[in-house]
Order: structure tokens, then C-alpha cells, then sequence
């Protein structure tokens, strides 16, 4: 993940689609596309991140156009806080059910379902740190696993 664009848009039907054709007929590619309501509920925040190589300017000229995006502003990893969440559904059995609990533990992951073959974390922090939960879980074999996109804020 090379830059984070965040767009404050209006909170109309159609506006995520024209920005998501928008992106596709320019053949941005983008790893992550998350958008919510602002407290003023006539208006989104909707925060891409794009794929390394994607020029983030161009991508910014192009939104800018839009009749339905009011402010858009590009940032670098180090400039933004960034946050994902994650459910992970792994195997469990009897010997490394309490290994995958004390991993859990480690990262302060949430337990949501726990039964005699399967443990559900839910796990919410940094896309880093996701990404090494995943790591560390994946020994013990994912049956499932849900992501969310990214929400950023700038600092």
C-alpha cells in the first residue's frame, strides 16, 4: 500500500459507483475502498487505498472532477492513522486450542465463537498488525476469514 486518498463526498445514492467506475475505467487499482457517513449525514468520508504504482495524483485530478466529491486529500503512511478490522476463523483442536487462545491473548484479539473445532477471533488495529495475526494464525490452518477495509484519519 503506497498512498491513502481520503474524499469527503456527498451521502447520495450513486456516488460510490461513479467514483468506483471512475477508478475502474482509468484502471486505478485500488487494495481498499471504505466509505461512512460523516456526523453531518449529508456527506461520506470515503477512504481508498491504493495499490503500489497507482499515481495517487492523477487519481486525486480525476476525483476532483466529480461533481459529487467536495475535498479530496492524498497522504502517506507516515502522515495518517491508519485501522482495519478482521474476523478469523481457525481450527482448533484439543492440543492447540490453548496455543491459538494464547496467541489471541498476545494480540488482544476478541473471542466471538468458540467451539470443539473452530475458535472466531475478531481483531481490529493496524493493517500491519492484522497481516501478522493472519501469519501467526495460519499454522494452525484459517477455515475463514472476513476483512474490513481501511478508515484512516489524518494526524
Amino acid at each position: 500500500m503506497s498512498k491513502i486518498i481520503i474524499a469527503t463526498v456527498e451521502n447520495a445514492p450513486g456516488v460510490l459507483n461513479r467514483v468506483s467506475s471512475l477508478l475502474r475505467r482509468r484502471n486505478f487499482n485500488i487494495s481498499s475502498l471504505t466509505v461512512a457517513p460523516m456526523i453531518d449525514s449529508n456527506f461520506s468520508k470515503m477512504v481508498i487505498s491504493l495499490e503500489k504504482g497507482v499515481d495517487a495524483t492523477q487519481v486525486s485530478k480525476h476525483l476532483h472532477k466529480l461533481i459529487s466529491v467536495l475535498k479530496v486529500a492524498t497522504y502517506n503512511r507516515n502522515d495518517i492513522i491508519l485501522h482495519a478490522s478482521l474476523f478469523i476463523k481457525v481450527n482448533a483442536t484439543r492440543a492447540s486450542r490453548s496455543e491459538i487462545l494464547q496467541f489471541g491473548a498476545m494480540y488482544n484479539a476478541n473471542i466471538v465463537n468458540l467451539s470443539t473445532k473452530d475458535i472466531t477471533f475478531q481483531y481490529s488495529a493496524h493493517p500491519d498488525k492484522i497481516e501478522e495475526f493472519i501469519e501467526v494464525m495460519t499454522v494452525f490452518g484459517i477455515k475463514d476469514i472476513v476483512r474490513s477495509g481501511i478508515t484512516a484519519i489524518g494526524k
